[in-house]
């Protein structure tokens, strides 16, 4: 018995001699205790979490050396050896905050994520970057500041739209342009409801209020954007609309501004035209005074000089008011937006307004039951003019020659010749656009792992565009002419997703997330014409005279498609360090041919932080490095929802006065999206403690079966048809940086971005060069080069012995012909690289924004110059052409004058050679906010949260090389497979707008 007692009390005593414990207090940087922290001695099972004071114990350890590891979510995990004897040890650990970067919400498809847990390529933007930047539409704010997201903003014309490509272009005759979801809908986004009508694409998202954006995040990769299958593949871009926070807010925002050109064409005035005139006129032999343009006198001409650019050009004013209401509560919160923007363009007679309302809400009826909806009113009306080739300032820079006048003796306005003063005066345009986006969504949590999610929703917009032309302009015996094209489109999204998420031991993380969605799109197109009124229809003051009066109506039949779809998404990660991701997307479409309907579109992605692991704890400078790699299929369905079939046109009087039906396009039912197969590398890196953060990705993008309106031999019997016969390369690698330069009470920041992307196409299957035409500008699909290369005549030399032109033949001699066999690929359609730098500076109270966005190569071809600088015709011409071919021995930049169109090889005045072909490369001066933030101690007196006046200039300064308007160019497209293979084309395309704003912002 004493034996036994013995044998117990050495049995424990040696218990507690070889069972230590470790103790100690986990801090933060500001010594504040950190509660909820996991610590763990690696090798075993012996683990603790902080208490609310920070306190952690490791029981029942031996004796030796341990490594212990100390994480929590938020901070970076640290590692330290430590000994333990034969007491009890007591140890203390701080804990560094984690990059903010990884603590980022990023939004995806269907759901949300960390940016730590992000495995694929996605770009970010908030709203402070969105709403300092006033532009004609919010898409133009993305400009110069991600990487591999090129903007081309929209030419002066009020809300004109930007064309944005991300990652290259990969498309020919499908739309080229990223998907666009609204708070989880795919909104209506189709640039050609309205056709092309005076020089100005449809902008689907001028109705759009910037001050409802929260953020935008950009799927640039096929691992983020193959959840969205068959729409995903030029990319997608993600807008969360602002929702109401904890307590009671009130804010203003309101701004005013001025509108001018970035620059304006030097026109020759009234004797400079008649001098180059008639020198042509001798030039071809001619003797005496040359007979002018539409039989104007010499006398009138040298009596008239009318500034046609100045006419048609002004200081536009601008405005905007924005008032938010939100209360955001326990159970329920909702927030409450009303702006309304006045935005008058440059050009004389062009505006555009908005008026938006929107109400977000969210409710908690039960612990487990979570409601939501999102409604938005808008109303866009645009006063519109004619512009470019249909008239405007594009008939100052071209047909409205200096030696017209405005008006008559008498006070009327002249009509001899091109007079577009006299066309913004009488004639009256005005298009009307209703938007209204709403969805609702309900979120039921099962248990505490399993939930649902179930969402409906509609975008609704409707076009009416009203154009009325009085007797004075179309020179009538009626009292005049109105019309009206309807639009109606209905767009319908309902998708339900279960979304599971589970622990599978320490360390191991699962979510699951898998879903149903339907999407059905149905346009209606209506026509009214009527003569004899005294107004428009949307004007309510407008007579008719019944003697006069006829009416026409007619109705499109309507365009209607549909998506069926199921997706899923499984992610993976392993102790908050090792990520792993697959998605799966199944798409059925209408659009495509009966024996193609589905179409699969799986993605993979893995990504590793390797600021988790111990060894990087030898490097204390590197805040964060993660890498990432990817690889997915996706595709691209943007195309007419009757390219799949055969049509015919109809003549009523064709054969034998018969009416007729002949063929037009061959059907193609085995007609199917395109697919993109991308893989993407992608290294995230942060130093000393993220003063400096640095992503860099490369990527590679095949697409196949690319979708081509080709053109076939009239001996078919057909006109075209479409298919899927190319294949195209997009390869390219980015890089970002941003570095906290100063970080005192004086701050630095510089975030610097750029971009390189190359553009081949590999094959367009037997067809020919000439197979798909980029629209009137010679831009071809030519195997080897970008997407729209330019496929020209090459321009050599002026001859100094007789001022004609020289062009080379298709082997590179000189000759004095023009041959349109001669052609060949020339010149980049696409920039070599694009990017932006800006620079952020704040003292006190004082803000300095400057945003510089630039474009390196690329070439661009201006389409009016070969008749502002070649033939003397009857449009006036650019003061370039002083720099002219006068006299043998002259070196001249352009041809001897002549109003012969023969002498320049051809029949036509308008030759396309590389001689219109100029580098587009520019820097801009984008944007320069000044702010100044109202004091916090002045606040208080005034009771108001914040406030802050803003001074903001955009377009101030253009660095370029470019001879011609603007190097900056969105002009009017006539069709998907124009927009993409013409965008470095200009023609009689307006500038940019220089626009200076005073903005002020108060919360309440």
């Amino acid at each position: 018995m004493k034996r036994n007692l013995l044998l117990l009390i050495f049995l424990l005593f040696s218990t507690s001699m070889f069972a230590q414990s470790i103790r100690g207090k986990i801090t933060d940087g500001n010594k504040e205790a950190v509660a909820g922290a996991t610590v763990i001695a690696e090798g075993t099972n012996v683990a603790s979490i902080t208490d609310a004071l920070g306190n952690y114990t490791l029981n029942n350890l031996k004796p030796g050396k341990y490594k212990i590891k100390v994480s929590l979510l938020g901070y970076r995990t640290i590692f330290k050896v430590v000994e333990l004897g034969m007491q009890n040890a007591s140890f203390n650990f701080n804990l560094a905050e984690e990059s903010k970067n990884l603590q980022d919400v990023v939004v995806v498809g269907y759901g949300t994520k960390l940016r730590r847990e992000v495995t694929g390529s996605i770009a970010s933007l908030n709203a402070k970057e969105l709403n300092d930047l006033p532009v004609p539409s919010f898409e133009s704010a993305l400009q110069g500041k991600l990487p591999g997201v090129q903007v081309t903003t929209g030419s002066g014309i009020a809300g004109s739209a930007a064309v944005i490509r991300i990652r290259g272009i990969a498309s020919i005759s499908a739309g080229g342009d990223p998907l666009y979801v609204i708070d989880g809908i795919p909104i209506t986004q189709d640039y050609f409801l309205r056709g092309n009508s005076g020089a100005a694409n449809n902008n689907p998202l001028a109705a759009i209020n910037p001050d409802d954006i929260e953020s935008i995040d950009i799927l640039k990769d096929a691992a983020a954007n193959a959840i969205y299958g068959s729409r995903g593949s030029n990319g997608v871009v993600l807008i969360t609309t602002k929702r109401a926070k904890k307590g009671t807010n009130v804010s203003y925002t309101g701004s005013v501004g001025t509108s001018q050109p970035t620059a304006l064409p030097n026109m020759l005035n009234n004797e400079q035209f008649l001098q180059l005139y008639q020198e042509a006129y001798e030039n071809d032999g001619g003797v005496g005074l040359a007979p002018l343009p539409n039989n104007i006198s010499w006398d009138d001409a040298r009596k008239t000089n009318t500034d046609w650019v100045d006419l048609t050009t002004r200081t536009g004013i601008k405005q905007s008011h924005n008032v938010g209401v939100s209360r955001g509560g326990k159970n329920f919160s909702i927030l409450g937006n009303i702006s309304y923007g006045k935005n008058e363009s440059f050009l004389v007679g062009n505006s555009y307004d908005r008026t938006s309302f929107r109400i977000n809400g969210d409710a908690r009826p039960t612990k487990d039951l979570k409601l939501g909806f999102s409604t938005s009113l808008s109303s866009g009306i645009n006063n519109r003019v004619n512009t470019a080739w249909a008239g405007g300032l594009g008939s100052a820079m071209s047909t409205a020659l200096p030696i017209f006048p405005v008006y008559n003796p008498d006070g009327s306005f002249f009509t001899g010749g091109d007079n577009p003063v006299r066309t913004q005066e009488l004639k009256r345009w005005r298009s009307q656009e209703y938007r209204s986006i709403n969805g609702i969504n309900a979120e039921y949590s099962i248990n505490d792992r399993l939930s649902v999610n179930a969402n409906a929703n509609l975008d609704y917009m409707t076009i009416n565009d009203d154009e009325y032309s009085p007797k004075e302009l179309i020179l009538s015996n009626h009292a005049g002419s109105a019309n009206r094209n309807e639009v109606n489109t209905r767009n319908y999204n309902y998708f339900f997703q279960l979304n599971y998420d589970v622990k599978l031991s320490a360390g191991h993380k699962l979510k699951a997330m898998g879903g149903y969605e339907f999407q059905k799109s149905r346009s209606f197109f209506r026509n009214k014409f009527a003569n004899g009124m005294t107004g428009g229809f949307y004007e309510p003051d407008a007579k008719v005279d019944d003697s006069l009066y006829t009416y026409n109506e007619s109705l499109t039949t309507s365009n209607e498609w549909k998506f069926n779809s199921y997706f899923t998404r499984l992610s993976y990660s392993y102790n908050n360090k090792l990520f792993l991701e697959g998605t799966l997307r199944a798409d059925g479409s209408s659009r495509f041919g009966e024996n193609v309907r589905v179409g699969i579109f799986p993605g993979v992605s893995v990504g590793w932080l390797l600021t988790e692991e111990s060894f990087m704890q030898a490097f204390p400078s590197v805040s964060l490095l993660k890498l990432k790699a990817s690889y997915g299929k996706s595709g691209n369905a943007n195309i007419s929802e009757t390219a799949r079939f055969a049509q015919y046109g109809v003549s009523p009087n064709g054969y034998n006065g018969q009416t007729i039906r002949y063929p037009l396009q061959i059907g193609n039912p085995n007609l199917k999206w395109e697919t993109s197969l991308t893989s993407n590398f992608g290294v995230d890196l942060g130093l000393f403690r993220d003063r400096i953060t640095i992503t860099a990705e490369y990527y590679n993008r095949n697409t196949t079966g690319v979708l081509m309106d080709l053109a076939l031999p009239t001996s078919t019997g057909y006109s075209g048809y479409y298919g899927n016969v190319g294949e195209i390369n997009n390869r390219g690698f980015e890089f970002s940086l941003t570095s906290r330069n100063i970080d005192r009470d004086f701050k630095w920041t510089t975030q610097f971005n750029i971009a390189r992307n190359r553009n081949e196409i590999l094959s367009i299957g037997p067809f020919s060069e000439d197979a798909v035409s980029g629209g009137t500008n010679d831009t071809r699909v030519v195997v080897g080069q970008p997407v729209g290369t330019n496929f020209l005549v090459r321009f050599s030399r002026i001859d100094p012995a007789t001022g004609r032109p020289i062009y080379l033949d298709i082997n590179g001699n000189e000759t004095y012909t023009w041959d349109p066999a001669n052609r060949v690929a020339v010149g980049s359609v696409l920039p070599d690289a694009v990017g932006g730098i800006t620079n952020s500076f704040s003292y006190k109270n004082w803000d300095l924004s400057v945003l510089v966005n630039f474009v390196l190569g690329g070439d661009i071809y201006e389409s009016s110059a070969k008749r502002q600088l070649g033939v003397v015709t009857n449009w006036n011409m650019r003061s370039d052409i002083f720099d002219r071919w006068q006299k043998p021995g002259d070196v001249a930049a352009f041809p001897r004058l002549t109003l012969e169109t023969s002498t320049y090889g051809s029949g036509t005045p308008w030759i396309n050679t590389t001689m219109w072909l100029h580098d587009g490369t520019f820097a801009r001066l984008r944007n320069v906010t000044l702010a100044y933030r109202v004091p916090r101690k002045t606040l208080d007196k005034l009771k108001i949260q914040s406030a802050r006046v803003a001074f903001i200039g955009t377009n101030l300064l253009t660095f370029t090389k470019y001879p011609g308007l603007d190097p900056e160019i969105a002009r009017d497209f006539e069709n998907a497979t124009d927009r993409n293979m013409s965008p470095n084309i200009t023609y009689l395309t307006p500038p940019q707008e220089k626009t200076f704003t005073l903005q002020l912002s108060v919360t309440f």
